[in-house]
């Protein structure tokens, strides 16, 4: 077993042992390793989608303008807000497959 604050490298890894090691890449100044992630949306994708979302109806006064008092623009902004929720959904989980990568890679907590 090597003794505290040794560096040893592998062919499949850098193994490093002891209480306080650091790392850093290209130079940057070494770190300890941050705190855990705390993951309570569990649901992970390595697919980034194209973003489904448009515009909202502008709003204003009459259906010219895009009042959101005519159904047409209420219909579009409904489908908008769900269209963005997608969105969103799509990210955080490719935000999930990203944390789990770097988590298995030991990079992170």
């Amino acid at each position: 077993m090597p003794q505290d604050g040794v560096i040893r490298l592998k062919p499949d890894a850098i193994e490093g042992h002891g209480t306080g090691e650091l790392l850093s890449f290209y130079g940057i100044a070494p770190i300890a390793r941050p705190s855990a992630y705390t993951q309570t949306y569990a649901t992970a994708d390595k697919t980034h989608a194209a973003m489904t979302s448009a515009a909202m109806p502008a709003g204003g006064v009459g259906a010219a303008a895009g009042a959101w008092d005519t159904a047409a623009n209420r219909d579009q902004a409904i489908a908008e807000f769900a269209a963005l929720r997608a969105d969103v959904i799509d990210v955080k989980n490719l935000v999930n497959s990203v944390i789990d990568d770097l988590q298995a890679l030991g990079l992170l907590q």
